[in-house]
């Protein structure tokens, strides 16, 4: 009976220790540990992609321009910052892309850019519901104009976290009747530039605000454990979506030249130990609430909310599946989730260990991941069929710049691989960003920028750890331009 037990403990960890190594596997590729130049495992410069894809830049309008021509306007940023940002830092002028974006846009050019995700500004074009600043309209008919003659394909973005003071004293987007301002607003700048842009992001990362300003409280308007009013949220954010997509192709001149999504953030939520049923539940738990339930909304017109502590939602509007021409996906990393009963919350994040010690981490709180990239590319391509791809915000904080060269290879190669094994419809790539900017919550703490930016002079130098995306760029743009004469 011993043995016979012995030989049952024996098989059982056998079959264990298997099932762990596949699932290991898939979730992590076998890298050099930092030396790309060994490629014992894998050939980073191994990658390809298609002949028409962009190769950009992304912004948004807070974190770059300034304040412009005016005095500054007030929004939810603005009224947040004093009291709200590490070490009492505030935005500022950030690196005045207002009024050197010739300059910047001359920079993506030298990259090898043919295209540039930005936002417009809703609180500097309307700061005063109902009226909308022409100067400021003018100026974004000036940048478009520069983008088109550096041949640089343009993609705006109407909402990326901030929005006119006035909206905000209203409650936002927590009051479903404030979504008319926000809807009106969006059809009106795209009437506005119709004919000088054809790519359109409704929303920037939706479950992010959510997150940010009705659970952490690291948003505006700072409300922190608030799952029911999250969930509020997120449904007049999405409902909005929707009526700005129907909107747009009801006024537009030519609505088949036009394509518009919505921009969706997707950090996966992976248990730390894939055998313990708690990690398990509790990741899943997570990942539905800031990922699937999303999706399952654009893939069935059906959203349902659930979360320990908060009252379900559920709604639908069968329109829904129609209304993405495209899905913006940006990407950074993931997250792993152990359950722990002695936190607030139940659970943690932690951090892989591996051989070489702990995972290779950003300046953020998270490690690099492109396999997540990957994974995030063909989630996009199971659960939304026939939906193309662009990746809108993709980069690392790097103050050393001593990993950027690193992320850009992997997560280059992981993009890649997505397309070319995996058959994602990815039809762009925007790094994220050109310059250092203003952070959020982080202020100017963390460097994000192929462009190092002196805030005191303004004086942009391109990173080492940036060439590698140049050379990516160039090599990829003159191998079709020397088939093509």
């Amino acid at each position: 009976m011993f043995v016979f037990v012995l030989i049952l403990l024996s098989i059982a960890i056998i079959v264990i220790k298997w099932y762990l190594a596949r699932i290991y596997a898939s979730l992590y590729w076998c890298w050099d540990n930092g030396n790309e130049e060994k490629r014992i495992f894998i050939d980073t410069d191994d990658v390809s992609f298609p002949q028409s894809f962009l190769w950009g830049t992304a912004s948004a309008s807070y974190q770059c321009e300034g304040p412009g021509d005016r005095a500054p306007t007030k929004s939810n940023w603005s009224e947040w910052e004093p009291q709200h940002i590490k070490r009492g830092q505030q935005c500022g002028i950030a690196v005045d892309h207002y009024h050197r974006y010739k300059e910047d846009i001359e920079l993506m050019s030298t990259l090898g850019c043919n295209a540039y995700r930005f936002s417009l500004a809703w609180d500097k074009i309307e700061p005063i519901e109902g009226q909308y600043d022409q100067d400021v309209l003018g100026h974004y008919h000036d940048v478009l104009r520069e983008l088109h003659r550096q041949s640089i394909v343009p993609m705006i973005t109407f909402h990326h976290f901030v929005h006119p003071l006035w909206f905000e004293e209203r409650s936002s987007f927590l009051n479903s009747t404030n979504s008319s301002a926000f809807i009106r607003f969006s059809v009106d700048m795209f009437k506005e530039f119709q004919d000088e842009c054809h790519l359109w992001c409704t929303i920037n990362e939706p479950e992010v605000y959510v997150s940010g300003g009705y659970f952490t409280g690291i948003f505006p308007p700072g409300r922190k454990s608030q799952p029911n009013e999250a969930s509020l949220v997120l449904q007049n954010l999405l409902q909005a979506h929707v009526d700005i997509y129907d909107g747009i192709k009801s006024i537009a001149r030519q609505p088949d030249q036009h394509s518009i999504g919505i921009v969706k953030d997707i950090f996966q939520f992976d248990p730390y130990h894939p055998l313990n049923p708690l990690d398990v539940y509790i990741s899943r738990l997570l990942d539905y609430a800031m990922n699937g339930c999303i999706l399952d909304f654009f893939r069935t017109g059906s959203f349902k909310w659930t979360m320990p502590g908060s009252t379900p939602r559920t709604f639908t509007n069968s329109r829904a599946p129609h209304t993405n021409d495209f899905i913006g996906l940006n990407y950074y990393s993931h997250f792993l989730v152990r359950f722990n009963p002695f936190k607030p919350s139940s659970f943690e994040i932690v951090h892989r260990q591996d051989d070489s010690g702990p995972s290779l981490m950003t300046d953020m709180a998270y490690p690099l991941y492109p396999e997540g990239l990957y994974r995030a590319c063909v989630r996009l391509k199971d659960e939304l069929p026939r939906v193309p791809i662009y990746i809108t915000e993709n980069g690392i904080a790097d103050r050393c710049d001593d990993r950027r060269h690193l992320f850009l290879r992997r997560y280059l190669y992981a993009l890649s691989r997505a397309i070319n094994e995996a058959g994602c419809d990815v039809r762009g790539y925007f790094y994220w960003s050109l310059t250092d900017n203003f952070e959020w919550a982080e202020g100017y703490d963390m460097k994000f920028g192929l462009y190092d930016v002196n805030l005191q002079t303004q004086e942009r130098t391109l990173r080492d750890g940036a060439k590698y995306f140049q050379q990516v760029i160039q090599k990829h743009r003159a191998k079709y331009q020397k088939k093509i004469t």
